[in-house]
């Protein structure tokens, strides 16, 4: 969720310190009885007082400092995770079945996909921050309206979410699972002609690049 050490005699990157600001403005229920701080990118006695409290009531080390993939960091921002679309994984069709494992002849579907309507909301399935967009197919016009988005989490663990169209801002900003608005899910009949479910396909790596099963982190 941030490149570098942000705190007291930290590297600070401006876009770090922003990500770190806004989580704490997130997070009412460990900054309650303090204002929320200026998203600006510049860590100032506010931020760092906001950390040592947050630290403080986590009781964890009240260094004011939030490292990447540490355990501030995970405080603040904890792995969740949430359906896409509200619906389930994709049954059998003409192009085969959505579950993890599902066989693509050569090989095995490495994601999920979960049932969409092509123009709702899709939510991020994974808290964390949205890194880049993410583009199933490099040319034609598929690599245009079949996009998607990489999100990575506080413990390095990293989600790819397709076949939307990205919300123009999204690039950047901090997901709740469940929650936050991705973009909206596209149609799949312009690629596939022949009865496939319209879905968003998912894929979930932990944060040794593994690769997990989305069934077994999101609710049913």
């Amino acid at each position: 969720m941030i490149t570098s050490p942000v705190g007291l005699k930290q590297i600070n990157n401006s876009e770090d310190v922003a990500i770190i600001q806004k989580l704490l403005n997130f997070r009412k229920d460990l900054t309650k009885s303090l204002t929320d701080v200026k998203v600006d990118g510049v860590l100032g006695i506010k931020t760092l007082e906001h950390l040592r409290l947050v630290q403080k009531i986590s009781q964890i080390k009240q260094d004011a400092i939030v490292s990447p993939f540490g355990v501030t960091l995970k405080v603040l921002w904890p792995l969740e995770f949430g359906k896409p679309t509200g619906y389930g994984i994709r049954g059998k069709d003409s192009y085969g079945e959505g579950h993890h494992g599902a066989s693509r002849g050569s090989r095995v579907h490495d994601g999920a996909d979960y049932v969409s309507v092509p123009g709702q909301k899709v939510k991020a399935p994974m808290s964390g921050v949205v890194t880049k967009i993410s583009r199933p197919y490099r040319t034609g016009i598929d690599a245009l309206i079949l996009s998607g988005v990489e999100i990575l989490a506080s413990d390095g663990s990293k989600a790819w979410v397709w076949y939307i169209q990205p919300d123009p801002y999204v690039v950047g900003s901090v997901v709740k699972a469940g929650t936050s608005v991705l973009g909206i899910a596209t149609t799949l009949t312009n690629r596939y002609k022949n009865g496939i479910t319209d879905h968003v396909h998912l894929r979930i790596h932990d944060a040794n690049g593994n690769k997990v099963n989305p069934a077994t982190l999101i609710p049913s």
